[in-house]
């Protein structure tokens, strides 16, 4: 194959992924293209997201039909130098597909990634990728979410760090039958995961509830703890979103869902059917409606946040990477920035779903020491 033309190919985006269907090109043909800028939407079974291009060039032809659905590694374009004619391009693309093999068909695919742990007579899911590294990372998931919310984030820093998702008490496949749903419950359950894998080293990342959990975790697991990263988290302001709260407990079925989960992101077109499918799968197990508002009442109170995380942040002694979205529907008006001894970064065009509409950012600003 020549070295004046790069294939495009479906990227995999999480060890679950095997196939991704084309939304809208967002470059022409043409167009001049630098690494990292946007060229296609690509919708998953969980979330349509910009893929960026892996390399700088010219866009010489588009190989994907929009709404069509493609394998994970099939050829979706064409970058190169503007002088490659077409018949090196045809050719080009008549080798690539011939020894084209499904990278979607693999070992991995045919392990069940999730993995189950007893903790306090729980039964909690969680997934690890990646072993072997010096450094450890834990993601926690906010309200309602599971550890499929990761999905853009755990692989892609998975050559740096053991990463570990895990879905909370009440959540995703984790036990449903819960005796309380406090803030000191669930980091009780979070601090034992920690112990159990000897996870030191260890960035904690939380998102939300996941972010107040990173917090309080500090106090029972100090020795383990490296640095925090609290994405759009509770406990900063009293505002909160208590209908959306409310709704998401309530909503069964895919219409009432899909108005619940748009307050989530700035775009709500990132929303894919088969995300709401899951969501409602997991809300219809027996005592999640249950264990969802035992939580929701542990964290609000007449409409207002209990809990103010202020003070535990400024006397953490570890570094903290605060994260917000400028349009955040669920926790509006956060503002982290009077904080002292804490990086405070503002995602412009972001809702509250930070780690999933602008992952790339987020890994940066995870890896910013």
């Amino acid at each position: 194959m020549s070295d004046k033309i790069l294939p495009i190919t479906m990227p995999k985006w999480g060890l679950t992924m095997k196939e991704g269907t084309i939304v809208s090109w967002l470059k022409e043909v043409g167009d001049e293209i630098k690494k990292g800028d946007n060229l296609v939407e690509i919708e998953t079974e969980k979330v349509v997201n910009e893929f960026e291009s892996p390399e700088s060039g010219i866009l010489l032809k588009k190989i994907a039909e929009v709404n069509i659905k493609l394998n994970v590694g099939s050829l979706i374009g064409i970058l190169g130098e503007k002088i490659v004619d077409d018949n090196s391009i045809n050719q080009f693309v008549e080798e690539f597909q011939s020894n084209f093999q499904n990278q979607s068909i693999s070992k991995e695919d045919d392990i069940d990634l999730n993995k189950k742990i007893m903790i306090k007579d729980l039964e909690i899911n969680y997934m690890q990728i990646g072993e072997g590294k010096e450094k450890n990372i834990l993601f926690i998931h906010g309200f309602g979410g599971d550890l499929n919310n990761w999905a853009f984030n755990q692989e892609s820093l998975s050559n740096i760090f053991n990463t570990y998702a895990l879905d909370l008490p009440g959540h995703g496949l984790s036990n449903k039958v819960i005796k309380e749903g406090s803030i000191f419950y669930l980091t009780s359950i979070i601090s034992e995961f920690c112990k159990e894998f000897s996870l030191n080293n260890l960035t904690l990342v939380g998102h939300s509830l996941g972010a107040g959990i990173a917090i309080c975790a500090n106090e029972y697991i100090q020795d383990l703890i490296e640095r925090l990263i609290l994405i759009s988290p509770i406990g900063l302001n009293k505002e909160i979103n208590k209908s959306y709260l409310d709704n998401f407990i309530t909503a069964d079925s895919r219409r009432d869902l899909k108005k619940v989960l748009e307050e989530l992101y700035f775009d709500p077109s990132v929303i894919t059917r088969d995300m709401i499918n899951q969501v409602l799968k997991i809300k219809r197990i027996d005592g999640s409606v249950n264990a969802l508002s035992l939580i929701k009442d542990a964290i609000i109170n007449e409409g207002s946040q209990k809990n103010n995380y202020i003070k535990k942040i400024e006397e953490l002694k570890i570094p903290v990477n605060i994260i917000i979205g400028s349009n955040d529907k669920i926790i509006p008006k956060i503002d982290a920035s009077q904080l002292k001894k804490i990086n405070y970064f503002k995602l412009e065009n972001c809702g509250h779903m930070g780690h999933i509409e602008k992952s790339k950012e987020v890994n940066e600003i995870i890896l910013t020491k």
